[in-house]
């Protein structure tokens, strides 16, 4: 088994709505991204070209999150923050880094060649602190 890693970083912000702590502020991250994906079969003798992997990426989520503010779609958000004449991203779930992860594999594995698998994500938030996804 054979396996690459991409680093991509990004800035947001985002709060954790009826959070009781600081987060449930509004506050930025300077978040890496660490994407690993592996494989058996080479083609062309790489498991898969870093340009492309690149492009998944930014494509479908780097462009989402980079400058964003994050936050879940509830009705509390949206009072606050509906007439926000800024980029939002508004997700499902609160931006925590373990949902921001299940959000980015659910991007990320549909656009693989079929022989290339997503092994690890892993995002931090700060230089001490990462959430981590493995299938």
């Amino acid at each position: 088994m054979l396996s690459i890693t991409k680093i991509f970083t990004f800035e947001s912000a985002h709060r954790i709505t009826d959070y009781d702590g600081p987060c449930c502020q509004v506050h930025g991250h300077s978040y890496v991204l660490h994407v690993t994906v592996s494989g058996k079969e080479l083609e062309n003798d790489m498991l898969l070209d870093f340009k492309l992997l690149k492009s998944i990426l930014q494509e479908g989520v780097i462009s989402q999150f980079d400058h964003a503010l994050i936050l879940k779609e509830n009705e509390k958000n949206r009072l606050d923050f509906g007439g926000f004449d800024q980029k939002i991203l508004w997700m499902d779930d609160e931006p925590t880094a373990e949902r921001m992860l299940l959000w980015i594999k659910d991007r990320i594995i549909p656009k693989l060649p079929p022989k290339v698998n997503l092994e690890s994500l892993n995002l931090y938030e700060t230089a001490t602190c990462y959430a981590t996804w493995t299938p």
